[in-house]
Order: structure tokens, then sequence, then C-alpha cells
């Protein structure tokens, strides 16, 4: 028997296979499947092909046993009908048993029980918890309209708010004008404009990894960068906090975290971890580089 696990984010999807024994067999990725950015075919198309090139990779011409599948953009059960609706219409299932989720929901895997908090910040940003009368909460995850503090997307719109105003001289000078202008290869900064409007949509990855452009100008001592990274590791501890409060935890929780931008960034991740220890007393903090792994060897060891 073997188990998939799958997780979808905004930016890429990946699926890793594991045996019985929870050792990875197979692994394959495909391009972001937040259905409600990307449309649900997109996004349903980049998750076959995530199984997929993971099947092949791991010489397997049989669908997993099980499958659990954590989807940025799905949380609602009219997201979960959505997606089992379009799946029927193929001939072939994704697995025998399939199991749908948030995707931040994956890295509660790590957690005994599943008990625990997890925090996800990559392209998105959400807290979920979960304890062990099965109660569960969440904070964040309200989209890049009007939430996702923190999160690559958020990092990436406030820094072009900050450039634009910086090029009008509505605000102060900040490196991340040059620093953004650099990294799209432009000449001008009025041609920001036809970078981020674009047709059909703007390219939210595209978007998103202006958040290594925030850090670097953070580290190089912009004060405008630098109060950013302040800012969201301020938002994303009050998301966490948030969470731990609407559940009931007998000792101290463990917090998951997840996301390359949290990851990848030792600033913000110290910057984080001391804000949030100033609020609250937390367990160990347990990095999650690989939800999809995570969540398959959960499977396996159920």
């Amino acid at each position: 028997m073997y188990f998939a696990g799958i997780d979808g984010g905004g930016s890429k999807t990946s699926a890793v296979i594991v045996d019985q024994q929870g050792r990875e067999v197979g692994r394959g990725s495909g391009g972001g499947s937040n259905y409600q950015a990307v449309g649900l075919e997109i996004a349903l198309r980049e998750v076959r092909l995530a199984l997929k090139n993971a099947l092949e990779q791991a010489g397997l011409s049989e669908i997993p046993a099980k499958a659990l599948v954590g989807l940025a953009g799905l949380d609602r059960p009219a997201d979960e009908a959505l997606w089992r609706e379009a799946i029927a219409k193929f001939p072939s299932p994704l697995a025998h048993n399939l199991t749908f989720t948030n995707d931040a929901e994956l890295i509660l895997s790590v957690h005994p029980e599943r008990a625990g908090l997890g925090l996800i910040c990559g392209t998105g940003s959400i807290v979920v918890g979960r304890d062990r009368a099965g109660n569960k909460g969440r904070a964040g995850g309200w989209g890049h309209f009007f939430g996702d503090e923190g999160s690559g997307l958020w990092f990436g719109r406030e820094a072009l708010r900050a450039a634009a105003h910086s090029a009008d001289g509505r605000g102060p000078q900040t490196l991340l004008l040059e620093l953004i202008m650099r990294e799209w290869n432009l000449t001008q900064a009025d041609e920001l404009i036809g970078q981020v409007y674009v047709s059909p949509r703007p390219d939210n990855a595209k978007i998103a990894r202006l958040a290594g452009v925030v850090f670097a100008a953070a580290e190089a001592g912009d004060k405008v960068a630098g109060q950013l990274v302040e800012t969201a590791a301020q938002e994303l501890a009050l998301a966490v906090e948030a969470t731990c409060h609407k559940l009931v935890f007998t000792e101290p929780s463990a917090v998951a975290i997840a996301g390359g931008v949290l990851l990848s960034s030792v600033l913000l991740y110290q910057r984080f971890e001391d804000v949030l220890r100033a609020k609250l007393q937390f367990g160990e903090f347990i990095k999650v580089p690989d939800p999809a792994l995570a969540a398959a060897k959960a499977l396996a060891y159920e």
C-alpha cells in the first residue's frame, strides 16, 4: 500500500508518496493550485500533474490507497464539494480514499494526535490549531485583498506601495524601489504598472517573490523594509496567539511552522519567535519544510 500527501499552495503544488513504513518513494510537483486564484480547472490540472509525476518517479502504475490533499483556498464544505465534483468527471480518481483539507492543516500531522498549532507563511498566511478534544481554531487566511499579513503577497503588495510612494515623493526614500526595478529589469518606475496589472490576472507568484527583495533591503539597513519585517512578525505572532486562545491546551503547545517566506528569512523568523514568546508561553517550534511528506507519513502511520 502507498500513501500520498499533496500540498497545494498559491505558487506551487507538491506531491509525495510513501510506503507503509513511511519511506518516501516518489515526489512530483506542479504549479499553484489555489482555485480561488487560478480557477478550478487549472488548480485540478496542477494537482493531477504533481501526483502523476510522483507516481512516475516511484514507478507505480496504481493510484495510492489514501491521499491527504491540502489546498490553499479550500476553507468551506462548498469548496470541497466543488473539488469532488470536478474530480469525479475524470475516469481515474486521485486515490482510493481521498481526504481534503486546507493546506495549513497538513502541518498539524507532526503533532501527536494532530493536536497543536500550525502556521503557514508562504504566498499567503494562515494559522490553524486543534486541541486534544478535537476543537479547531484558525486565524488569518483571509486572502491578499484584506488579509494574509506577513505572507509573500502581503510583502510584495506593501513593497510595491512603498516603492510607488517613494517614486512620487509621497513617502520616504527606500531601497525597495531600486531593488524591485532591478529584480524586474525595469528602467523607469512607471513600468511597475505594466508588470502588475496584466491580463487575465496579476502573477501572484511573481509578486510574492518580492518578499526576498524586502528581506535584502532590511538586511541592508533600509528603514522602510525593516518596518515591514517588524509588522509581519507582529501580525503573524498575533494570529498564532488568537488561535491559541480559541483552544484548550493543558500544557504549552508546540507550533509547527511551514512556508517558504517565513522559513527562508532568518531575520523574520527570529523576530517572529521573539515576539510570540513575549506574548505567551509556548513549547517547541517545529519547522516543517515539507508538509506533503508530513501528511503522507501521517497516513502511513495511522
